[in-house]
């Protein structure tokens, strides 16, 4: 079933987890330098940088920041670093993000020389209307029988888990009703690469995105 989709909303997630705990990062300003000098290209202004503490424990504890209007929220935290994007725009747009993310990586590196990281994971999430099929119709192809007994169905959903395949350790694809945008389809792609495998450029030079677009090709959904 080839499926036209417009997306209403998406959204990315990043992270890059760290081989084991990286107490050397509550060495902020010196890490606060490197964010900001990689950064301020990207138009980090010294307003949007700042450590958060949380309650005081030290998995609370990360640097926190904001780009692209807030558009974009990065927290180095002592096991990870995540990133997370409210809105996935044009591809112009994305090109700027991925870069971003390139630089956040290497600006901790620039901190810490020997610093390796243990994998990079990637969630692209989109909200979707279909066209010429309901959602509830496009669900039911990938599950046509429901269990009986259990009252009227209001809904269905898929979720499906695969192994390691090239540089990917794992990935999975998750579908149901957006909670969010109303008659939407809720598509939820994951992945994570060993980071032993790839690097950090070769996965935002196409690699992630063409993850994405294969994963929507095999699901029967095409964009504009």
């Amino acid at each position: 079933m080839a499926v036209q989709i417009d997306v209403a909303r998406s959204e990315l997630a990043f992270e890059a987890g760290f081989p084991s705990a990286e107490f050397s990062l509550l060495q902020g300003s010196s890490l606060l330098h490197h964010l900001y000098a990689r950064l301020l290209p990207h138009g980090l202004k010294l307003a949007d940088l700042r450590i958060e503490r949380g309650a005081g424990n030290v998995g609370d504890y990360h640097v926190l920041c904001y780009l692209f209007d807030y558009l974009m929220t990065i927290r180095v935290r002592i096991e990870r670093i995540e990133v997370q994007c409210s809105s996935l725009p044009n591809a112009e747009q994305l090109g700027k993000y991925q870069a971003a993310i390139v630089d956040l990586l290497q600006a901790v590196k620039d901190f810490k020389k020997d610093l390796s990281f243990r994998a990079f994971a990637v969630a692209s999430t989109v909200h979707a209307r279909l066209q010429g099929v309901s959602v509830r119709d496009y669900l039911a192809s990938f599950a046509p029988t429901l269990p009986k007994g259990l009252g009227t169905p209001t809904g269905n959903g898929a979720a499906f888990y695969f192994g390691p395949e090239g540089d990917r350790i794992l990935s999975s694809i998750t579908l149901d009703t957006s909670a969010l945008v109303s008659d939407a389809l809720f598509v939820r792609i994951h992945a994570v690469w060993d980071a032993s495998k790839i690097s950090p450029e070769t996965l935002a030079g196409g690699v992630a995105e063409g993850f994405v677009r294969q994963a929507l090709d095999t699901l029967g959904l095409h964009t504009a």
